[in-house]
């Protein structure tokens, strides 16, 4: 069979990161299930939902870890979207079901960590056999790099290795390992912009524009940014001290979006001109 990766290889990665303005990553170790959250063997995880305003994943150490007890106390990361969001933060619920009531952007107790994983790259096999084969590859070759943890689900896996910069709000995919390492060891900059899908607290036409300045040895400032819709599938973003950037979709050819599925169409947000 024909991996989704493999059929999608020209599709661009820009302007195609899920939306979530917080993450929050819970320690689980042991098996997932097909849809991670759903199915997972702490019941108090079950019941929360990922939207706009926050995504959910599981994380866990790389290699073999036995299931815990799913009375057992949870460890989870709180991490921003936005430049100017606070380090990535710790937060302990001795109870699972504490989480429940949590505020999308942490409890008070939350503290920072500077043992937070840095990268998150998704090995859901269970949900899609790229992530499983391309996902679990980079990260054995990444053994010594305790920055590197296993992720549920990230959304666009014929994207694979696809991976969430922690503490960045910055996803990405097709990694090799050499775009991975720099990531860690130096963060996102003008030599891993071909690899990003996008910043996860901007709507995707706002991702392609942001990717496109990248790529082009910018940094613009994402925290005034203003989406006009000039007409429909197009938009005008603007970035405050980086002008205007016209964005439009266009459609591609069609590739199924997971391994097994049929082929469907898409589109995709390029950049038309920059002002």
């Amino acid at each position: 069979m024909t991996r989704c990766a493999e059929t999608a290889a020209a599709e661009p990665l820009a302007g195609t990161a899920p939306l979530a303005r917080w993450w929050w990553l819970i320690e689980v170790p042991g098996a997932w299930g097909r849809q991670a959250i759903a199915d997972c063997r702490v019941p108090a995880i079950r019941s929360l939902t990922s939207d706009e305003h926050r995504r959910v994943l599981l994380i866990r150490r790389p290699g073999r870890h036995p299931a815990t007890d799913v009375r057992a106390p949870l460890r989870v990361w709180i991490a921003g979207g936005l430049p100017g969001d606070a380090p990535t933060r710790l937060a302990l619920a001795e109870d699972p079901d504490e989480i429940q009531a949590w505020p999308i952007e942490g409890p008070p107790s939350a503290r920072t960590d500077p043992d937070a994983p840095i990268l998150a790259v998704c090995t859901n096999s269970s949900r899609d056999a790229c992530c499983g084969i391309d996902g679990r590859a980079l990260v054995g070759s990444l053994s010594d790099s305790p920055g590197v943890w296993e992720c549920s689900h990230l959304g666009g896996h014929r994207f694979a290795p696809t991976a969430l910069l922690v503490g960045h709000g910055l996803v990405y995919g097709r990694l090799d390992v050499d775009a991975a390492r720099t990531l860690i060891d130096e963060g996102p900059g003008l030599s891993t912009a071909s690899f990003l899908r996008g910043r996860s607290a901007l709507p995707a036409p706002a991702q392609a524009a942001e990717a496109h300045l990248v790529a082009r040895g910018s940094a613009p400032d994402v925290s005034g940014v203003m989406i006009e819709a000039s007409a429909p599938g197009q938009a005008r973003v603007d970035f405050p001290g980086h002008g205007m950037v016209e964005v439009e979709l266009v459609p591609g050819d069609a590739r199924p979006a997971s391994c097994g599925g049929l082929p469907e169409p898409y589109s995709t947000w390029c950049v038309r001109e920059r002002s």
